[in-house]
């Protein structure tokens, strides 16, 4: 939707000083634009973990909340100057996520016929396009890849997101597409020397049309120095290692269901749920099937292997409209020390 700056509450800083680059955008000419986006997602939830139960109100249920802003300036000659802001948010009572204004996203810029050149806090392509291995994707609460793909334990990036990145991705050619990225700082150090920091390599090949689509992903830690904070460690912990995560997700359309599969190989994690582990593999796969027109039955199953995560879902999604759906999900994960059942109903908008 177009976005109109005037309209900001002056009372946030935040968006305050982003109405204050639109006014003065808005300036250069019509060659320029700005747009307001969005999820908003609740539900109810019940929930039983290691025996004790709760009905809650949740947020993010089928897709977490969150706003942003885009925006992209016409150079010429086939290039384009581009940036987006991105904020998660708890619908429930309004509190931030990701601990910073825009955790989700926040990167400047330039495409032009040889592709893309992205700067600033950038989604890992082993989160950002490693989301065909199942039909829930990155998202469903407990039914996400998420739950065992070792992109998201944190040694690359708070949930698979790192700041500080340069990467490249390519044209599309015949449906397929390549990406190269490189984090000179993936968390939040502020040490002054290189190699005290945690630099992460990022990349990727990745191939959609037709009824296929499939990506095979690499990330590497070079680990700074520091204990790394292991839940499977003695007190005596060993100093972080330098952690690598390889992925490969597909997904074929068939006439009358859609069959995803995954694999995944986390080696040497330093934190999250398979630290202190030399070797994880990941397996999942699930299927989608359209029904009544305007919904879709999706299941999978997951399972990481040293940490003993598994796990099983159902949902279901119907469109009211192109923005709007009501969802329901029941899952299960089971952990070495932990058993959580959630069953949910929501509504999910988009803007």
């Amino acid at each position: 939707m177009p976005f109109c700056p005037a309209s900001l509450p002056l009372r946030i800083k935040p968006v305050l000083a982003l109405a204050a680059l639109c006014l003065a955008g808005a300036a250069h000419g019509a060659s320029s634009d700005l747009t307001l986006y969005g999820i908003i997602d609740l539900g109810i939830a019940y929930e039983r973990l290691d025996g004790q139960s709760r009905l809650a109100q949740r947020s993010g249920g089928q897709t977490l909340s969150y706003w942003g802003l885009r925006g992209a300036e016409d150079l010429g000659n086939g290039y384009r100057a581009f940036f987006q802001l991105e904020s998660g948010f708890h619908a429930t009572d309004g509190s931030q996520m990701q601990e910073r204004p825009f955790g989700r996203w926040a990167y400047l810029g330039v495409a032009g016929p040889a592709g893309e050149l992205r700067l600033g806090r950038l989604w890992t392509l082993g989160n950002s396009w490693g989301n065909k291995g199942t039909p829930f994707g990155n998202s469903w609460s407990g039914a996400a890849g998420a739950t065992t793909l070792g992109y998201n334990d944190g040694d690359f990036g708070a949930a698979g997101r790192s700041n500080n990145t340069v990467m490249y991705l390519s044209p599309t050619v015949n449906g397929w597409q390549a990406g190269l990225g490189y984090s000179f700082e993936a968390h939040d150090s502020a040490q002054f020397a290189t190699a005290r920091h945690d630099r992460v390599l990022t990349s990727g090949i990745r191939y959609q049309q037709g009824p296929l689509a499939a990506a095979l992903t690499y990330e590497r830690l070079n680990a700074g120095p520091g204990i790394a904070p292991q839940a499977n460690a003695s007190v005596n912990a060993p100093p972080k290692r330098n952690a690598s995560n390889m992925q490969v997700v597909a997904a074929y359309e068939l006439e009358w269901v859609t069959v995803h599969g995954g694999y995944g190989l986390l080696r040497h994690p330093n934190v999250g749920p398979s630290a202190g582990y030399g070797r994880v593999q990941t397996y999942l796969g699930g299927v989608s099937v359209p029904v009544s027109g305007r919904g879709k039955v999706l299941a999978s199953y997951q399972r990481a292997t040293r940490s003993s995560i598994q796990g099983w879902a159902m949902g279901y999604q119907h469109d009211l409209s192109k923005r709007t759906n009501l969802y329901a999900l029941v899952d299960r994960i089971d952990r070495r020390d932990s058993h959580l059942l959630q069953t949910m109903a929501g509504i999910k908008h988009a803007f």
